[in-house]
């Protein structure tokens, strides 16, 4: 038997070499982390200088476009600045290992999409690539407004089955147009409208798989608020429309409850959905767009009714509510990530019809109720010294005789449009002007043989679109 003291010895040598091992161990794993950390921080820093010189590229050819939309020219640039604003430089710039264009697209006549992409290649962990897209516009040149007050319907085309059509936006060539599921129908509905007299449907396959009811666009992106049960708020590509896929969804959100969107408005990367009345849920979200990641909540809000409509102008969202004290309520949004009522809230309408739609144009805000034997339907109010109206001047109002389902405006015009529910004048061209000074503001009717459901005007061709539960409609002024 040995000696204790050479058994301690050699069980403290033993006990050395582990602790040095762990050690090692531990210094490896702190370096290991040490890199991994540095790596992404790098790879972070690589995206953010790319995301800042694609948004660069993007300002910089609304700087042109301001001084000069003819400069914008269709095709492949790169951009560079000197003493006298940016210009085009060649088809590419490449700067400290980043590779930066733009790509110029004609949408139309004074109309331009602007896709500007960065690329890089530091190494094999650190490569990638981003695109920003915007559309651009010749918003100095005068556009000119036709005599609505003789228009004419120059294109009808209907929807076979019972596809229950809700709303309808256009943009370019194309008009996208919601509709339920309750009897069969497939959400939404695709029309190729470059010929405004021929609309042609494309994407006939297509199924949202949801009913649909708000919708908008911005960009490529088509934004619809949906009866989904988990995909209330649905993101699609749209740059190719006539082949739109299940695939080309880029994002969602779901909401608290369930298929409970109703409308929607979007502001920058910021998305306004306006929802049922379903306590304890708020009515009113707001989400945050992401490039590349899903969507997130930046806040939401209880309006203490459903918001069946939402209008945007300078910082606030104006709502058609079904709350029986606020029909018309209006809301700050400047910071979305504090939603808060403007002072004064809102408007409580006389009795307790649904605030239904809503819109707003200069210093106006139309509100279009649910019909009452013992109301007007259609409200026009001054929001030119206040954005919540504090009368007078106004408020004005106009006997309607069924639902007001739908309204749209040409900005810095007079006319106004009004799709409601009442026999034989489901469509009507009102006059503002008329309207604010107390006068008939009726200018032309028309009977769509259904209650008009959806609108849209499209400045670019001074068209209106109009929908019933079935039907698209297409106008022209005289």
């Amino acid at each position: 038997m040995l000696p204790s003291f050479i058994s301690r010895r050699g069980s403290l040598l033993l006990e050395a070499i582990i602790a040095i091992g762990v050690f090692a161990l531990f210094l490896g794993g702190i370096g290991l982390t040490l890199v991994l950390g540095e790596r992404t921080t790098l790879v972070a820093g690589d995206r953010t200088r790319a995301a800042f010189l694609a948004e660069q590229q993007l300002e910089a050819v609304r700087q042109m476009r301001a001084v000069s939309f003819a400069s914008v020219t269709t095709g492949d640039h790169g951009l560079k600045l000197n003493a006298s604003g940016w210009s085009w430089s060649g088809t590419l710039v490449k700067n400290n290992g980043y590779t930066s264009w733009v790509t110029v697209t004609s949408k139309g006549t004074d109309w331009m999409e602007i896709a500007s992409n960065v690329k890089w290649n530091f190494s094999n962990t650190r490569s990638g690539s981003i695109l920003m897209t915007t559309q651009l516009t010749n918003w100095k040149k005068i556009a000119t407004v036709g005599n609505w007050a003789t228009m004419t319907r120059i294109a009808l085309s209907t929807i076979s089955g019972t596809p229950d059509l809700q709303s309808i936006t256009v943009s370019g060539n194309f008009a996208f147009i919601t509709g339920t599921q309750a009897s069969g129908g497939m959400g939404l509905y695709i029309f190729n409208i470059a010929n405004p007299a021929s609309p042609v449907r494309v994407a006939s396959s297509f199924n949202l798989g949801a009913s649909a009811y708000g919708i908008t666009v911005v960009d490529n992106r088509l934004f619809i608020a949906t009866g989904h049960a988990t995909q209330e708020v649905q993101v699609y590509d749209i740059t190719d429309p006539t082949n739109l896929m299940v695939g080309n969804m880029i994002n969602s959100y779901d909401l608290p409850g369930s298929g409970k969107a109703r409308s929607i408005a979007v502001y920058g990367s910021h998305v306004f959905v306006g929802s049922l009345l379903d306590a304890p849920n708020n009515e009113l979200t707001a989400i945050q767009m992401s490039e590349t990641g899903p969507m997130t909540l930046l806040s939401s809000l209880s309006v203490s009714g459903s918001v069946l409509g939402i209008a945007l102008q300078d910082g606030y969202a104006y709502l058609a509510n079904s709350y029986n004290v606020g029909e018309f309520q209006v809301i700050d949004i400047f910071d979305a990530e504090n939603m808060v009522f403007a002072p004064g809230v809102g408007i409580d309408i006389t009795d307790v019809q649904d605030g239904n739609a809503i819109a707003t144009t200069g210093t106006s805000a139309l509100i279009g109720r649910i019909s009452g034997s013992t109301i007007d339907e259609l409200i026009l109010y001054d929001i030119g010294l206040s954005p919540v109206p504090s009368p007078p001047p106004g408020p004005w109002t106009l006997e309607i005789g069924g639902d007001v389902r739908a309204i749209s405006t040409i900005f810095g015009s007079r006319y106004v449009f009004i799709g409601n529910s009442k026999d034989n004048t489901e469509l009507l061209v009102l006059d503002l002007v008329k309207f604010a000074q107390g006068a008939v503001p009726t200018v032309r009717t028309y009977d769509a043989d259904a209650p008009i459901r959806g609108l849209f005007y499209n400045w670019q061709n001074d068209r209106l679109f109009a929908i019933s539960s079935s039907g698209l409609f297409i106008f022209a002024p005289g």
